[in-house]
């Protein structure tokens, strides 16, 4: 395998209220998983239980990241307040 499967935020710094990752750095992370696995996919060790292996976490990885990134565009698609107002100070 080219590279081993590296992920630059630490699930620990989540688990404890810190500030959630942008949408640019989600985006980030999903492009050098996809390059990770596309590498994996493509090199000599592919067809071996370890590259197999590899390939599964880094795939795990990116439907991870899919889905945080449809949450977080799907939580800023927020209604409007009751009486219609946008609170533009939030």
């Amino acid at each position: 395998m080219p590279q081993a499967i590296t992920s630059s935020t630490s699930s620990a710094a989540y688990a404890y209220g810190a500030a959630k990752p942008s949408p640019v750095t989600l985006q980030a992370q999903l492009q050098r998983y996809q390059q990770q696995l596309s590498d994996c996919v493509n090199c000599a060790s592919a067809d071996t239980p370890k590259g197999k292996s590899d390939i599964q976490a880094i795939a795990a990885r990116i439907a991870e990241v899919e889905r945080r990134i449809a949450q977080s565009s799907s939580a800023g698609n927020t209604p409007p307040a009751p009486d219609g107002r946008i609170d533009v100070y939030a």
